[in-house]
């Protein structure tokens, strides 16, 4: 028998949704045109991966509590399994947006997905390895569950010999999770911070005061949870005065800049920027002079950098003085093919993340790639599975590594 939820909670859950995202559900319910360039459902081939699948299920729910005959009639119970189907279809998904850039209504389809998220969370249905990392941030502020005296442990591991925390300072670098608890990321903080130093920058770390940028609370659909983590990270970088933060995470990148000021109602007083973006300009000014690399190189644009981050030609200026032979690989930029590392899908379903990894790694490989570059770490921490799991002999690198490789540094 179908457990039926309380019903106030439902209503105030569902009414959520705004105007506008009600008519995009139902739009969206009616097309199909996007579901082949979905990465999750073209490798699953799962109708209820589809986002027209997840919008109709959505409208269903909405339907039962508001809709016409819910005014005519009284609305109708929403059960625990309605929800946990929904929940299955809002989690195999990688949130990249590739749907929204092929939309031909111009929907908001990411947007869409994180208030359907929120619905799910709301409701009790959240799928359980992604409730647990719920858990850890909340009681380590990371999703690893690691305590906050390891955050610095990478500069250890990678014998960095200037680790600067400062009481004030004109530049932040904020390192994120993902780079400083991966020990395969570990060297992208190590190359970050040491172009840094080389170029005698007036930097700090925040150290233990860093939380998770809280990425992870809003892709689990934890809204008031991303805001706590928001506030906090917004508090200890302006207490330093610091008037640039950089990060080397697309995720923190496009965290900080674009869902930072709805959280907070305001702007932080300082600017954000990619790493890649700093890199850009001090190769461009004659700061930084690398040896070029002689192979084959292809790179990887991160879908929170890129499609939703706004940051596609910097990376590709910045190969421009980092290689000789440069390979742009099929379905890039603004319609990149997500690498399966995104949207929390590895909590999710790590098998249908790696069948979308390999198919990237598959396009790099067939273009004679010898190193495959990205700019994210949840990117390279994909790639550099789907590299293990598929025997490649693909090099995979962060792109600050790949600088910092050719400066001598790494």
């Amino acid at each position: 028998m179908a457990s039926k939820l309380e019903a106030g909670k439902t209503r105030e859950a569902l009414g959520r949704f705004t105007r506008r995202q009600l008519l995009e559900l139902d739009t969206c319910a009616h097309c199909a045109l996007c579901t082949e360039k979905c990465p999750a459902y073209a490798e699953s081939k799962v109708p209820n991966y589809a986002p027209g699948v997840r919008s109709s299920k959505t409208a269903r729910l909405v339907n039962k509590q508001f809709g016409l005959w819910a005014r005519l009639l009284g609305p109708r119970p929403v059960t625990a399994e309605e929800v946990s189907d929904l929940a299955e279809s809002a989690f195999n998904c990688t949130l990249c947006g590739r749907c929204m850039e092929t939309c031909p209504f111009g929907l908001q389809t990411h947007e869409l997905w994180t208030r359907v998220r929120e619905l799910v969370y709301a409701l009790g249905g959240t799928l359980p390895n992604v409730r647990m990392l719920d858990e850890m941030l909340e009681e380590n502020q990371n999703p690893y569950g690691l305590d906050a005296d390891m955050r610095l442990d990478w500069a250890d591991y990678t014998d960095l010999e200037e680790v600067p925390e400062k009481d004030r300072a004109e530049v932040a670098y904020f390192v994120g999770c993902t780079t400083a608890f991966k020990g395969a990321n570990h060297e992208v903080a190590y190359s970050i911070a040491s172009i840094l130093n080389q170029l005698g920058e007036d930097w700090t770390l925040l150290g233990e005061d860093e939380w998770c940028c809280g990425s992870p609370l809003l892709l689990a659909g934890n809204e008031e949870g991303a805001r706590e983590f928001a506030e906090h990270n917004v508090e200890a970088l302006e207490a330093r005065g610091v008037k640039t933060v950089i990060t080397g995470c697309a995720g923190c990148f496009r965290v900080f800049k674009w869902e930072y000021p709805k959280l907070l109602g305001r702007s932080p007083r300082f600017r954000i920027i990619h790493a890649v973006e700093y890199l850009r300009d001090k190769l461009a000014s004659g700061e930084l002079k690398p040896e070029p690399f002689r192979g084959k190189v292809a790179y990887h644009d991160p879908c929170e950098l890129s499609r939703l981050g706004g940051v596609i030609d910097a990376p590709r200026e910045v190969l421009k003085y980092l290689v000789g032979d440069y390979i742009e690989l099929p379905e890039h930029g603004m319609d990149v093919r997500c690498c399966g590392g995104g949207g929390l899908l590895q909590a999710a379903n790590n098998d249908l993340r790696l069948a979308i990894v390999k198919r990237r790694l598959g396009q790099a490989a067939a273009l004679g790639a010898e190193v495959l570059t990205s700019a994210c770490p949840a990117c390279k921490l994909a790639f550099v599975d789907g590299v293990r799991a598929s025997e490649s002999d693909i090099e995979v690198l962060d792109i600050m590594e790949l600088a910092a490789r050719q400066l001598g540094l790494l």
